[in-house]
């Protein structure tokens, strides 16, 4: 297929899977509007791979599908319906709160449900840097964050946005209007926040520990 059935293609998919051009491009990271002036006004002319990566695993084919370029066996051999396709993203630790894709895990989807029981759609992976949430997690460790949870569902680990940029906290609500932000590392001191001026980016749901074994 040339690159005008391509896009064609993935309208029809779209469609196939009673999906929409919004949701779908927000959740590849890109703007509501994105993916309909992508099929409908040739811009961009391709799919970026990083991009066309997700929309495969959201639309739940492969990856040859949503381009004209004849991709690498290895890059698409990956069955949508037995693996979970994992974004790992480094935070900039900017004020422009950005998260950045560095690649990506697959998992296989039995063992991805054995450890999180949260989407494999919404969920990112991230390295754990600094001391603040020490000993619970400690500079190195990777974390798996929920994204679609952005309010105070239940006490636990979250990544919220501070004045300073992104960073993992421990929320326990206190009241109806209030919660306590608590870095679990002693040395540091932990404080309070309005319901209403919490900005949660996702739940950790998941840690994997690092160790150097000798």
């Amino acid at each position: 297929m040339n690159i005008d059935q391509i896009r064609a293609h993935i309208d029809a998919l779209i469609k196939e899977k009673n999906k929409n051009y919004r949701s779908l491009s927000l959740a590849i990271g890109k703007n509501e509007a994105y993916l309909h002036q992508f099929i409908n006004k040739g811009s961009p002319l391709r799919l970026p791979e990083s991009e066309r990566r997700k929309l495969a695993e959201l639309l739940d084919v492969e990856e040859q599908e949503l381009t004209d370029i004849i991709l690498p066996k290895s890059t698409y051999n990956t069955d949508p319906k037995s693996s979970a396709l994992i974004e790992l993203i480094s935070l900039a630790p900017t004020k422009n709160f950005e998260a950045k894709t560095s690649g990506y895990l697959s998992i296989p989807l039995s063992d991805f449900s054995n450890f999180s029981s949260a989407p494999a759609q919404t969920t990112k992976m991230f390295r754990i840097t600094g001391d603040s949430m020490f000993p619970t997690l400690k500079d190195g460790d990777y974390v798996f964050l929920d994204t679609s949870v952005n309010s105070l569902t239940s006490d636990g680990l979250y990544l919220i946005e501070l004045p300073n940029g992104w960073h993992v906290r421990r929320l326990q609500q206190i009241s109806s209007s209030e919660c306590a932000v608590i870095l679990d590392n002693a040395k540091y001191q932990s404080t309070t926040c309005s319901l209403k001026k919490l900005k949660i980016i996702g739940k950790i749901s998941f840690a994997f520990k690092t160790e150097k074994l000798i």
